[in-house]
């Protein structure tokens, strides 16, 4: 409960909403939104690939990974990199991400989480 609290104190800034406007997709079925996903095309980095309980196992990840790949390549990326939580690690592997190293992620809001980077090639 404290991460949680620690996710969602304080409001949210307009550089936060400007990101979220011009980085983040949604995936939905009969107008609901079942999951999220974001990807900087300046930089490959992926980000944010969330599924609701309910969507998990059904490939909506899959999905949404697939189209963000696909985004990357119209922009003329060559690569992808993200930093996986520790239990999304194999899922990731799976689509042909590599990584192995253990790091540390600082979220803004002073959160630490493990994490392993990772990258695939496009």
């Amino acid at each position: 409960m404290y991460e949680f609290i620690l996710w969602t104190q304080d409001r949210v800034s307009e550089r936060f909403i400007t990101d979220v406007v011009d980085t983040f997709y949604i995936s939905e079925i009969d107008g609901q939104v079942i999951g999220s996903g974001k990807l900087n095309t300046q930089t490959g980095l992926v980000d944010a690939i969330f599924v609701e309980p309910d969507y998990s196992g059904r490939d909506a990840a899959k999905k949404m990974l697939q189209f963000l790949e696909h985004l990357a390549k119209e922009q003329g990326l060559r690569l992808l990199t993200l930093e996986s939580t520790l239990n999304a690690a194999p899922f990731y592997r799976a689509c042909g991400f590599v990584g192995d190293e253990i790091s540390t992620y600082h979220a803004p809001k002073g959160i630490r989480l493990d994490c392993v980077p990772m990258e695939k090639p496009l």
